[in-house]
């Protein structure tokens, strides 16, 4: 006699097709490896310390308790921060699901029962497969383990597809470009300070207060003070009196203005204050900086 159940299948979202590498490794704060690249996926997740991970052409902070993937075919290197020691788990794997393109670009902020389930998930993978050579994880060779424990191949392959899966749900999720890295005058600045840098510049035709400039990038004065002295001395309102002057030279040059008309383009409360603003910075009157351009 028939019965009357119906059996489902199961969805399978994302399907992790083949393992490649996983591996756990405690690097110290000098650790610098050039980079590779190649057609299948990479998860980063950083335990403790910090790194600069670059994807691409971007360079971008990874932190205690992030993780991050590189897509397939984006070139990636990483480097510690050359103060602390980092400890990194990197597992890479090829899965084709569509799912997947979900964490390109994204930093994951780990929850407690994420680092729980990534704990397993690495638990398990080393006890299943070994780095042909220890001493050089990034040579991508790995071998199995004989006498392994029962499943435990099974058990990697559905403990990365379950964490992959609570990823997706998360909500604690950040932008990389809020962690990139630029070079500015040859100094190497993360994101929030060229946020600083750029409100300056946009804003060199006006007027700011370093108050202003907080209530613009919702911080507090003491963080953007702090990390401005990340980029240079001297404080934000001195640079932002630079960029007046760097631009009054070039309204000089393009000899379309006269100084006093400069002085009131830039916000200068008179010509007079404009002018010792001026030579403070150049060591020049602006009459002097005029006669020195060559035509």
């Amino acid at each position: 006699m028939a019965d009357n159940f119906i059996r489902y299948g199961f969805d399978k979202v994302i399907n992790v097709e083949k393992l490649i590498t996983v591996f756990y490794m405690e690097f110290s704060k000098n650790f610098a490896y050039d980079g590779e690249q190649h057609d299948f996926w990479e998860m980063v997740y950083i335990d403790r310390g910090e790194v600069i991970c670059t994807a691409g052409k971007r360079k971008f902070a990874l932190k205690g308790g992030e993780l991050t993937f590189h897509k397939p075919n984006e070139f990636h290197a990483l480097r510690a921060n050359e103060s602390t020691a980092p400890n990194v788990s990197i597992i890479t794997f090829e899965c084709r699901s569509r799912a997947m393109r979900y964490f390109e670009g994204k930093i994951f902020r780990l929850t407690q029962e994420e680092k729980a389930l990534i704990s397993m998930l690495f638990r398990e993978g080393l006890s299943a497969y070994s780095l042909v050579d220890k001493r050089n994880p990034l040579l991508q060779q790995m071998e199995r383990i004989e006498n392994a424990p029962f499943g435990s191949s099974q058990m990697t392959k559905n403990l990365l597809e379950i964490f992959l899966i609570s990823l997706h749900r998360t909500p604690t999720v950040l932008p990389k470009k809020s962690r990139y890295h630029y070079k500015v005058d040859g100094v190497d600045i993360p994101f929030p300070v060229k946020e600083i840098l750029d409100v300056l510049e946009k804003n060199v035709y006006g007027t700011l207060t370093v108050k202003e400039i907080a209530q613009q990038l919702g911080k507090s004065e003491s963080t953007v003070k702090n990390l401005f002295a990340l980029y240079r001395d001297g404080g934000i309102m001195r640079h932002y009196n630079y960029l007046k002057i760097e631009e009054a030279k070039k309204l000089i040059r393009e000899g379309n203005c006269n100084f006093g008309q400069i002085a009131a383009l830039l916000q200068f409360d008179t010509p007079q204050y404009f002018s010792i603003c001026f030579k403070r910075v150049t060591h020049m009157s602006p009459l002097e900086y005029k006669k020195s351009i060559l035509h």
